[in-house]
């Protein structure tokens, strides 16, 4: 218990990098060391006869930003806990890895076409072109709503593992290829430093992950099916069991469906509580095979925790806590664990309709028995959309804060009705919990 302790401490600390801050800061401190290295270099700026030095210095730009986000990419897919605290959550990190990709995929785009072309053949020259093609494609099949709804998840990550190699070969073009980075210290060292580190992060990912980060053992101890979408799986630790923040997901592998697939679940038990608990939504190729594969005694790997969806990122003693559908699993955790808390918590759970609300039992019961929490059940069907106004109604503080867990369209149009009744963007809490 010491850890998950040490977990809450951490979270009333953290200060985040959020998306809005990370791209301005690469941007801007890329700026910084051009501008810098280009006041103090004194030779010509272009590499060849009748190139243009605006376009030759706008080309390599956009190779040294393609370089740098890529690396901090493959950095993030670490998973490495200290990074994942830097963004606020591996679930942040994730969308700001897969804007990344994206961005990275413009910018490699402009480069090719304004870079000016060096005439004489080098070796780096084809290579340029193969990795711009492998890694559009890559990213395609990662980030393309198109494919990853229609990939199945094995191939998929096959495919999101194959960016490494693209990225190997895109430098070695940068290498191979004569430039003008190569002249500029400061660019130089920033840039291929940032080279050497996204490969390194690539390699511990695919060859030591494993071996460095090792995973809990568990077995299935339980299966309840809900109306043929909602899967509960209840499961014993083998030896010592995980050590979690109520709010926190980790990735489970099912041994007994596919033993190198691992997946992130929200963990929907409290950590005092004997049996590790995760509910699982039909949504992919994976979690439908759950639904008619799982068996009791299976063997379960668990790797984590990650997140820092608690509440104990909030020091308000006073909170709101919203789900949408599935959203509901890290409440259900933290929910058990506000027994022994001076926590005031109202929370709201919104569902279609009563037969989906598969834990309304469950919530009733521990409203009761906990002095500090109250729950509603919502149900859109009957009373249509749930929103801020109708909440605040209830319950409204200036000291409030906000947690919020459930589809995007919902999250964000529920953040924009609290700021818009006065609640501070920074006291509004959310997860992602759909990334892949």
């Amino acid at each position: 218990m010491q850890k998950v302790e040490e977990e809450r401490n951490m979270h009333r600390r953290l200060r985040f990098i959020e998306s809005e801050v990370y791209f301005p800061i690469i941007i801007g401190l890329h700026l910084v060391l051009w501008a810098v290295d280009l006041f103090l270099y004194s030779g010509p700026l272009t590499l060849n006869e009748g190139e243009s030095p605006v376009m030759r210095v706008l080309g390599e730009v956009l190779a040294s930003w393609v370089i740098t986000v890529f690396g901090f990419n493959l950095l993030m897919a670490t998973r490495a806990p200290w990074v994942e605290r830097i963004f606020g959550g591996l679930d942040k990190m994730y969308l700001i890895h897969r804007r990344g990709g994206m961005i990275a995929m413009a910018l490699l785009f402009l480069h090719f076409i304004i870079v000016p072309k060096v005439p004489e053949f080098t070796i780096g020259k084809p290579l340029g072109f193969i990795a711009m093609a492998l890694i559009f494609l890559g990213i395609l099949l990662s980030a393309a709503p198109f494919f990853k709804q229609r990939i199945p998840y094995r191939r998929w990550l096959t495919a999101h593992r194959l960016m490494g190699p693209f990225y190997v070969v895109g430098v070695s073009h940068a290498i191979l290829v004569p430039t003008l980075t190569s002249q500029l210290p400061l660019v130089r060292t920033y840039v291929f430093g940032m080279a050497l580190m996204g490969i390194a992060a690539w390699l511990y990912r695919v060859f030591l992950h494993r071996s460095l980060h090792p995973s809990s053992s568990y077995s299935v101890a339980d299966v309840k099916p809900f109306d043929g979408s909602v899967l509960a799986v209840e499961m014993t630790p083998v030896q010592d069991p995980l050590q979690f923040a109520p709010g926190q997901f980790a990735f489970f592998t099912f041994s007994g469906i596919n033993r190198r697939e691992s997946h992130p679940f929200t963990i929907a038990s409290s950590p005092e509580q004997d049996r590790l608990r995760v509910a699982i939504k039909n949504l992919g190729d994976f979690t439908e095979s759950l639904q008619t594969q799982v068996r009791i005694g299976d063997p379960v790997k668990v790797e984590g925790p990650y997140g820092v969806f608690t509440q104990n990122r909030s020091s308000a003693s006073r909170q709101i806590w919203i789900a949408g559908g599935i959203g509901i699993t890290p409440f259900l955790s933290m929910a058990h664990d506000l027994k022994n808390s001076e926590l005031e918590v109202t929370l709201y759970w919104s569902v279609c309709n009563k037969e989906e609300a598969h834990f309304n039992d469950e919530l009733q019961s521990l409203a009761k028995q906990t002095p500090g929490l109250t729950y509603h059940l919502w149900l859109s069907d009957e009373t249509g959309l749930l929103t801020a106004e109708a909440m605040l109604e209830i319950e409204y503080t200036q000291e409030l804060n906000v947690f919020i867990c459930g589809p995007e369209a919902m999250r964000h149009s529920l953040t924009d009705q609290f700021r818009a009744l006065g609640i501070p963007r920074r006291n509004i809490y959310s997860e992602e919990f759909a990334f892949r």
